[in-house]
């Protein structure tokens, strides 16, 4: 059974401008800026159980600078639900393996965990909690910005890598019946977290992924092709996108290692010689 993890977020109502969930982690991006906020339920020793929520402030380059562990224990979020419970049942803990149909984190009282999260993106990472307008742009060295990627095979290596991490994620999300535009729309955070790669190669990942689902260049037509493919079932949304993954696997990355070979230079004209 799924977390219900964007309704869990939702419900939590952080107050964070950049706030997206892909798959079962929230994350929160700031728009040109190297810091993320990741979020993700702590799994405790038991497979499938969950005591809280544990948080890492990330830069892109510098990589993890800050982490905390919120447990549900500390900040009353199953206070009121354990006690109807009574004696006999896990305490202030989740699971996402019962079958009665009920959100696994029912019932939660989210003023505490919310006011602990907010407290700690204050002292760790501010920008977080700025407007849009007002966020701090972070420059990427990344080789990306700093060649024409459309030549660099090391850029197209790692834009095909991210193109697969995709497709892959798409592929998960409907084991837990999500369909693929969900999965989609939010891809971009997910190769920034995975694979390290900036917002940008990220949204072109999304991109090709999109394009190898859907047969078609991106156009007008782009957003009903893959409202068409959304509206199937999950079981069949599955097999399309295992369809493109081989496509993709089939189509080789970047094999050329050495730069485009320069033009040659116009020959020189000769100035004809004088007869004496």
């Amino acid at each position: 059974m799924s977390l219900h993890t964007k309704e869990f977020f939702e419900e939590l109502d952080l107050p964070f401008p950049f706030g997206t969930v892909v798959g079962n982690v929230y994350y929160s991006t700031p728009t040109d800026s190297p810091i993320r906020l990741r979020i993700q339920f702590a799994q405790t020793i038991m497979d499938r159980q969950y005591d809280g929520l544990r948080l890492a402030v990330i830069h892109a380059e510098r990589g993890t600078l800050d982490t905390v562990h919120l447990r549900f224990a500390d900040h009353g979020t199953f206070t009121r639900r354990d006690a109807k419970l009574g004696p006999g049942s896990a305490r202030s803990v989740i699971r996402d393996w019962h079958k009665d149909g009920l959100l696994p984190w029912a019932g939660a009282d989210l003023t505490g965990l919310r006011t602990a999260i907010v407290e700690f993106a204050r002292i760790s990472c501010p920008v977080l909690l700025a407007p849009r307008s007002r966020a701090e742009p972070g420059p990427w060295s990344e080789r990306w910005h700093e060649v024409l990627w459309a030549t660099d095979t090391v850029v197209l290596a790692s834009l095909h890598e991210a193109t697969q991490a995709v497709l892959d994620l798409a592929e998960s999300g409907t084991y837990d019946d999500r369909p693929i535009t969900h999965s989609l729309r939010n891809a971009r955070y997910f190769v920034m977290d995975m694979l390290g790669l900036p917002l940008d190669q990220g949204m072109l990942a999304e991109a090709a992924a999109v394009t190898q689902l859907t047969g078609r260049r991106l156009g007008p037509d782009t957003a009903r092709a893959l409202e068409r493919i959304a509206s199937m079932p999950v079981e069949k949304q599955r097999a399309v996108v295992q369809a493109a993954s081989r496509r993709h696997a089939a189509t080789p990355a970047a094999l050329r290692t050495s730069p485009l070979p320069a033009p040659p230079a116009p020959a020189t004209a000769q100035t004809p010689t004088r007869s004496h």
